[in-house]
């Protein structure tokens, strides 16, 4: 019938995340650092939050009972300034301030940022000294800011001088002369190109030399030396001599002026063994410390106050609690999961590197009844401090090879594990007859790991262990130089 209306009931889940548990799935992930940014924040857009400067533990009681009162920063600089002219005096005497104000330009000398010059800086500076009027300086620069950060051309050359409208001669003839600025071999299109002007400008009478890196650079980077002496027709030693010349040329030239942003990582956790006893501590002594502000606390008592002041003071209080109540939690949880992984890893504590055991995030998160996407969340980006040094979560989370004799029996082998006797048996292998990959393979079978020929090369090349055949010219050299040392 039309026009007619239909009243239904429908049955349906559906996941209502409030704000504060949004909020606590995202301070769970945040690095220690990260967190301290974020409680930073939270101090400014929150009035109701305050930082806590008392460092006594208290016992768990309502929050206006355990944020009791602390110095405010007034009250704090007040107390910093009384403290000051008891011991010294009264600190606005003229050699005082002159004292303050040498240690306050001396600080702000120290704490002044220094930049390191780029390798375009370095390269233009040169060409301002060289170029012979403005047109021949944007040549240079257009060759220049054409580098990548190695020192080598990312665009060719004729894509420049079609921009610049000039012949490709005109400009391989400033590249020529960019090639001989500081560092010298930049503005070249290959490695072996860089090595040549390096050659020709360091050891411009070793003809050899040029020839070695000029005609047989395949057999140089393949360690092929005996390849090399036999075409050149020259003894064996006279190459490996001249082999240790190019170690002394620089193959990327840019590198050392490449601008890198250095990451610094701060373990948010530290675990040790203390007379046999695994100790966890977390790493967040200087991490704000927040507290409700007992003046909004006691503002709430007044009858007096207005209706929309007393929502808004109860809104950022209510805010202010799952705020500190998130940090506790996020805290514990990070506990938890860092306790549950060092009780698995044992072995690693002892041993070091090379003895963890196969471990999944579905494993911590059976053990402590959370979810896998909450180990996930509290492993990443965060680190730890050991006795053999630090180490990302992530890093003690390992899969696994079962083994093919004993699989039976559910004998496992982490790749950790695996990767540890690889190193083994490359350190104990006979220098003359390195051990193949297939030999490997038939190494580890023998001990119950069964493993694929491709799988070792994986780890291998993981490990940045060479090849046999790379491995054995590499061990010749070695015992050459000793010889002639």
């Amino acid at each position: 019938m039309a026009g007619s209306y239909r009243l239904d009931i429908k049955q349906s889940q559906k996941l209502v995340m409030t704000q504060s548990l949004r909020q606590s799935i995202e301070m769970l992930q945040l690095s220690t650092l990260e967190m301290a940014q974020k409680i930073s924040e939270e101090l400014l857009n929150n009035p109701t939050l305050e930082e806590d400067y008392q460092t006594i533990e208290t016992p768990e009681s309502d929050e206006g009972d355990i944020l009791s009162r602390s110095l405010t920063g007034d009250d704090y600089l007040s107390e910093r300034h009384d403290e000051l002219e008891d011991r010294f005096g009264d600190t606005s005497d003229s050699g005082m301030s002159s004292d303050f104000e040498f240690d306050r330009k001396r600080q702000y000398i120290e704490n002044a940022v220094s930049q390191d010059e780029s390798l375009v800086e370095h390269l233009l500076w040169q060409a301002k000294l060289t170029a012979r009027d403005e047109k021949d300086y944007l040549l240079y620069e257009g060759i220049i800011t054409s580098l990548d950060e190695n020192g080598l051309l990312a665009a060719p050359l004729e894509d420049i001088a079609r921009d610049f409208k000039v012949s490709p001669e005109m400009l391989m003839e400033k590249t020529a002369v960019i090639q001989l600025f500081d560092p010298i071999g930049c503005a070249v299109t290959s490695i072996r190109e860089s090595l040549l002007v390096q050659c020709r400008h360091f050891y411009p009478h070793d003809l050899v030399l040029y020839r070695i890196i000029d005609e047989h650079f395949t057999d140089l980077e393949k360690l092929n030396y005996d390849v090399i002496a036999k075409k050149l027709d020259i003894p064996l030693q006279d190459v490996l001599e001249h082999s240790r010349e190019v170690q002394n040329l620089n193959p990327f030239p840019g590198r050392s002026y490449s601008r890198k942003e250095v990451k610094y990582i701060i373990p948010d956790v530290e675990v040790r063994q203390v007379d046999g006893e695994v100790v966890i501590t977390m790493n967040d002594d200087w991490v704000p410390r927040i507290k409700i502000n007992s003046y909004y606390m006691s503002l709430l008592k007044k009858k007096n106050i207005e209706k929309n002041q007393r929502e808004y003071i109860q809104d950022k209080i209510q805010a202010a609690r799952h705020f500190i109540k998130n940090i506790s939690s996020r805290r514990e949880t990070i506990m938890k999961v860092v306790k549950a992984i060092v009780e698995r890893q044992g072995d690693f504590l002892v041993s070091g590197p090379g003895n963890l055991k196969y471990l999944t995030h579905l494993d911590i998160a059976r053990e402590l009844g959370i979810h896998e996407s909450t180990v996930s969340r509290v492993t990443t980006g965060k680190y730890v401090q050991t006795m053999w040094g630090v180490f990302e979560l992530k890093y003690f989370f390992v899969s696994k090879l079962k083994s093919g004799q004993q699989q039976q029996a559910g004998e496992e082998h982490s790749s950790d594990q695996v990767k540890s006797e690889i190193v083994k048996l490359v350190a104990e292998e006979s220098p003359d007859n390195p051990f193949s990959d297939e030999e490997i393979v038939e190494i580890l079978r023998k001990k119950g790991v069964d493993i694929a020929r491709r799988t070792v090369a994986k780890y291998r090349g993981m490990l940045d262990i060479p090849s046999s055949g790379k491995r054995k010219k590499i061990n010749m050299i070695k015992t050459q130089e000793s010889i002639t040392l």
